[in-house]
């Protein structure tokens, strides 16, 4: 078994969820939380071949992935939303008219 600590108050728990997910594959995964301090615990499920010494970097590499696209995604959200609507308006909603 490997266990990570997480700090909380650094990675949002939608980021450590889909850190976990992608590790669910190979390994049980055990969330404990107390307080702002996360313990995540991996072991292997039986039959899989798992390299369980590089599962923590490969945990963390995920974790700074998933909170950089969580950045970009928090930073482009109005951009994203402008451009939905303007590809699904009416022309006319968008046309300037000379007064």
């Amino acid at each position: 078994m490997v266990s990570v600590i997480v700090d909380k108050t650094v990675y949002a728990d939608a980021v450590i969820s889909k850190a976990v997910y992608w590790e669910s594959g190979d390994f049980v995964v055990c969330r404990e939380t107390e307080g702002s301090i996360e313990r995540v615990s991996f072991t292997l499920k039986q039959g899989h071949t798992a390299d369980e010494t590089s599962v923590a970097e490969r945990f963390f590499t995920r974790l700074n992935d998933f909170k950089l696209q969580q950045i970009v995604n928090d930073e482009t959200k109005d951009i994203r939303t402008i451009l939905y609507v303007k590809a699904f308006a009416h022309n006319d909603d968008f046309e300037e008219t000379a007064d």
